[in-house]
């Protein structure tokens, strides 16, 4: 049984629009470039972008979110984690006020910055659990808690296989701050704490065919794949980046199109 879902923007999810967000209404098309058009906007069924890791830079978060409300079509945000500089109440509330401007709901992953000095308890307060699952559009999203060692205990461990097992999801998607290896492979030392944890999350997330891992912590971008899942970092929403600009060392965020048999992700430059 998977947790109420706690979109931070709105107060109920975001409610199934359709292909690309627009209804269906039979009508007279006069030519058929008409069509064409008509059949370009349904192309997707829907779209989300992921980020993370701005840790009160509001300056950069402010650029990445006027790059967001330019997409086309958009649903929905996951946000990684690492939004607040060190769990501070009013860092949330301002955080809070800027997200909500973009009239999008958004889902919030715990990052270790916002959990830190007692900021754990502004995020049962302002966002709800650590850790849920909500299911849209027939796909299954499943937002995880590990920004201390001792986040990921037996009880969600055991909370996540059931419900990777759990049947009628056409895509899985799974969102977490601290990632379960480094896909860029120079910042192994920030990766999820515990190896033979790491190595049975790998091995869930390929067994029950999960399309995406998303992460943050790691202040860039970087992606890889292993045993047919894709693992993503989008850390670059405004904390001071890590990686070297040629290795994913640029803001930015991620941009996923999903349609029924197929799921494509895009890296979106923001100062590029």
């Amino acid at each position: 049984m998977s947790k109420c879902p706690h979109p931070s923007a709105l107060d109920t999810p975001p409610s199934p629009r359709g292909r690309g967000g627009l209804a269906w209404k039979p009508r007279r098309l006069v030519s058929g470039f008409l069509i064409t058009l008509l059949l370009a906007s349904y192309a997707f069924a829907y779209s989300f972008v992921v980020f993370g890791d701005n840790q009160g830079n509001y300056r950069v978060l402010n650029d990445v979110l006027n790059r967001v409300k330019k997409e086309n079509n958009l649903n929905f945000i996951v946000h990684t984690g690492d939004f607040v500089p060190y769990g501070e109440k009013e860092h949330y509330i301002k955080y809070r006020q800027i997200m909500s401007e973009l009239k999008l709901p958004y889902y919030q992953v715990m990052g270790n910055h916002d959990g830190v000095r007692g900021g754990w308890k502004n995020f049962l307060k302002y966002f709800g659990p650590f850790y849920y699952s909500f299911d849209y559009e027939g796909d299954r999203f499943i937002l995880l808690n590990n920004a201390f060692k001792e986040s990921f205990d037996s009880q969600q461990f055991d909370w996540l296989k059931a419900e990777l097992a759990r049947p009628g999801a056409r895509h899985k998607f799974v969102f977490m701050h601290k990632p379960v290896f480094d896909p860029s492979e120079i910042y192994r030392d920030h990766i999820m704490s515990g190896r033979a944890v790491t190595e049975e999350l790998l091995k869930l997330f390929s067994k029950y065919k999960v399309d995406y891992v998303f992460a943050g912590h790691i202040h860039g971008y970087a992606r890889a794949e292993r045993d047919g899942v894709t693992y993503i970092v989008s850390g670059g929403a405004g904390a001071p980046l890590y990686l070297p600009r040629d290795f994913g060392g640029f803001n930015h965020y991620v941009r996923i199109e999903v349609e029924k048999n197929k799921v494509w992700d895009k890296v979106v430059k923001i100062y590029d």
